[in-house]
């Protein structure tokens, strides 16, 4: 097989493989390769907490099976498909939408295939072709874990067909082609768009559309967890299942189990149709866009410099230092014109509002009904506030252009207190506007005068958790290289595991600070403590510490930094 594929086998194929090779390849990554060895270092945490539901799912199938009657059996096993169905799609479509870039050829392709003769549509089947088989291996990867996992818990007397083989084979054949639907979906929906719109629309659609994608897809994963048999027989009725994508591979799965229902072999019938269609319209889509988008990537969209004097005035009066405004003026055009930079940010906030909804579904059988309005708020409000924090620093480490940096190394000296300065009142300006002047009229509606003494506590807790997220930030956003997977993935998940055991923790907290004085005066004073201390050491570090600008890995052995 080596020696097969060491000797050239034609255009499309050695384009074919060019483009598979450098799939998980990018721009903003010091190392080449970082990125795909990150990604299966995700995927191997991701894989034992996948087990933590078998026991559960066992212990589950294992009463329904005692039971005298089939119908809480298959209810249930109906709600679990459809449940593994939404995880296999939503995954698929987190895939798809963070690698929206990738699925056209890229301007460092152009770049690197001009000189060679090569006609564009071999070009883009080459890079279809690459695409079809990355989305191929990931989604029998997803179907077929979910498939040996399931279907030996799930197995019963009551199951339509005992046997474990074709239980299987059903669940990889539907979760693959609810996959396969949201993969060529997604790609039609680039296609359709470069084809309608014009190239500085498409530009600014795209860009907004792929964290708007990110965050949708993140939602559905996370509240995937929380389908059950009511919500599947609600779902399940003509005039909702019609509009419902997994419902209708759910359908396809009960057809290829053997259920003879009308209403799941119509489900089914729609299914293979969806498929074909999304398919079908994601080829065409794609060979007719071809010329179109090496136009668009080759030669640019001229976007028109807009003078504002109003913003300039408006600048002007509440950033007089200029260094501190050039700074701002930096981040702010690089957050509006980065479309990777806004899916980041728009991802965390999504994955955060998946944990929120997702609480506050279980916190009424927690929280007392009088407090029930209080608690969604501070929950809310804690939530958001640590995921966001957490987005803004991973956004902040992503480079930009990093042939431009050496403008900030050579006025680094003069300019670094004002430009960290320029850092902290961008944040802390935004998360005031967007955290507590935007919700506070609704509060105030619902909290009365406890809204301003929740506001105010929730405010001090935000500050000290900016210091804490950036008390190590030795960096200016957007201008160091990055290199992913310098802390190893499990250590990671350990980190994200306990901030979510303690959030809720952190919200009961201030929630029972807001019904009690002595408590809530108390937090506030530990809070401004903690703040002002936790300031104070970060800011004298400001005129000593060097900005970073190169990313490395970490060193076998650290030095003692007394040339910093």
């Amino acid at each position: 097989m080596k020696e097969w594929l060491r000797e050239t086998r034609g255009p499309v194929f050695e384009l074919f493989r060019h483009f598979l090779l450098s799939f998980f390849a990018s721009e903003l990554v010091t190392a080449t390769g970082q990125t795909a060895s990150t990604l299966f270092g995700v995927f191997a945490c991701l894989l034992p907490c996948g087990m933590m539901f078998v026991q559960p799912l066992k212990l589950k199938y294992e009463y329904l099976s005692s039971l005298p009657v089939p119908g809480p059996y298959r209810e249930a096993v109906r709600a679990d498909e459809l449940w593994l169905i939404v995880l296999v799609m939503s995954a698929m479509g987190v895939l798809t939408a963070i690698k929206w870039q990738s699925l056209f050829p890229g301007l460092r392709d152009y770049r690197a295939l001009a000189s060679l003769p090569l006609r564009p549509a071999q070009v883009f089947a080459g890079k279809f072709l690459a695409l079809v088989a990355v989305a191929t291996v990931a989604v029998f990867t997803l179907s077929s874990l979910t498939a040996c996992t399931f279907a030996p818990v799930s197995t019963s007397r009551w199951a339509m067909n005992p046997s474990l083989g074709p239980r299987i084979l059903a669940h990889t054949a539907a979760s693959s082609a609810a996959g396969y639907f949201f993969f060529f979906a997604v790609v039609t929906l680039q296609g359709l768009l470069l084809n309608v719109m014009r190239p500085r629309l498409f530009e600014r659609v795209t860009g907004y559309l792929q964290g708007f994608l990110v965050a949708a897809m993140l939602i559905l994963l996370v509240m995937s967890f929380s389908i059950q048999p009511e919500f599947t027989r609600a779902a399940i009725r003509p005039e909702l299942a019609r509009w419902l994508p997994p419902v209708w591979f759910l359908g396809l799965y009960q057809a290829i189990s053997g259920d003879l229902d009308p209403g799941m072999q119509a489900l089914a019938h729609t299914a293979r149709a969806a498929l074909a269609i999304s398919a079908g319209l994601a080829v065409f889509t794609y060979l007719i866009g071809y010329g179109r988008h090496r136009a668009l990537v080759v030669e640019g969209v001229a976007l028109p410099a807009k003078t504002r004097p109003w913003a300039a005035a408006l600048l002007d009066w509440f950033v007089p230092d200029p260094r501190q405004q050039a700074i701002l003026v930096f981040m702010m055009r690089t957050m509006a014109g980065s479309g990777q930079h806004r899916m980041i940010l728009m991802g965390y906030g999504g994955f955060g509002l998946a944990i929120l909804l997702s609480g506050m579904i279980g916190m009424r059988e927690m929280v007392a009904p009088a407090r029930l309005v209080p608690a969604c708020f501070v929950y809310a409000h804690v939530i958001l506030l640590v995921f966001l924090l957490l987005g803004v620093r991973h956004l902040f480490s992503i480079p930009t252009e990093l042939g431009a940096n050496w403008m900030f190394r050579i006025a680094e000296r003069e300019g670094r207190r004002h430009w960290m300065r320029a850092v902290d009142r961008l944040i802390l300006f935004s998360g005031a506007v967007f955290m507590l002047a935007i919700p506070f009229p609704a509060e105030v509606k619902f909290l009365a005068w406890r809204a301003l003494a929740e506001s105010a506590l929730f405010a001090v807790f935000g500050l000290l958790c900016y210091e804490w997220a950036f008390s190590s930030w030795e960096k200016l956003p957007f201008t160091c290289s990055y290199l992913p997977g310098k802390t190893p993935a499990w250590i990671v998940a350990l980190k994200l595991l306990g901030i979510l055991t303690l959030l809720p923790i952190v919200s009961g907290i201030m929630l029972a600070c807001l019904y009690n004085p002595v408590a809530y005066l108390a937090a506030m004073a530990i809070l401004l403590a903690a703040w002002a201390r936790a300031c104070a050491i970060r800011k004298e570090t400001w005129g000593e510490v060097r900005l970073r600008y190169e990313e490395l890995p970490e060193p076998a052995i650290h030095g003692l930094n007394l040339l910093q």
